[in-house]
């Protein structure tokens, strides 16, 4: 059978977890634009929010478009094991992040997600985190009137 001739197959949990993240943040923007709509206040969280809800709209669409493809491989215990340890790694980064400060906690992460994913070449693992940390670290200072912990910048 076609892919195009296969029968539809919304994908449900998936439509349930980006439904939820999206009620989430449009809860949070109403709750935000009814304390101030000063535009200071809304800088970041309005154009992200919208972001959000236009993604929504976009991936919830290819959710219930999706065609079943019975040959379609599963994935393997392996995979499923490297998804885990990225879900831990992220948690392990979001209570690290005043404990250990912000730019630690963002090399720490970037360098565990890269071997997690399999990256392997030195030269990326030695110079993407530290980089990419201090453009990040750079960007809150920037964008951010108030001091945020650090552990070494």
């Amino acid at each position: 059978m076609e892919r195009a001739q296969a029968p539809r197959q919304p994908a449900w949990a998936e439509l349930a977890v980006v439904t939820a993240l999206a009620a989430g943040v449009l809860a949070y923007l109403i709750e935000a634009r009814g304390v101030s709509l000063d535009p200071q206040n809304l800088l970041l969280l309005q154009p992200t929010a919208w972001l959000v809800l236009g993604l929504w709209v976009v991936i919830a669409a290819g959710c219930l478009m999706r065609r079943a493809d019975p040959a379609a491989p599963r994935e393997s215990a392996g995979e499923v094991l490297r998804v885990l340890t990225m879900v831990a790694a992220f948690g392990l980064f979001i209570a690290g992040l005043e404990r250990v400060g912000y730019d630690v906690a963002i090399c720490v992460f970037m360098l565990a997600g890269l071997l997690i994913g399999g990256e392997r070449h030195p030269a990326a693992l030695l110079l993407f985190p530290p980089i990419f940390t201090l453009a990040v670290v750079h960007g809150f200072r920037l964008l951010i009137p108030y001091p945020f912990p650090t552990g070494l910048l």
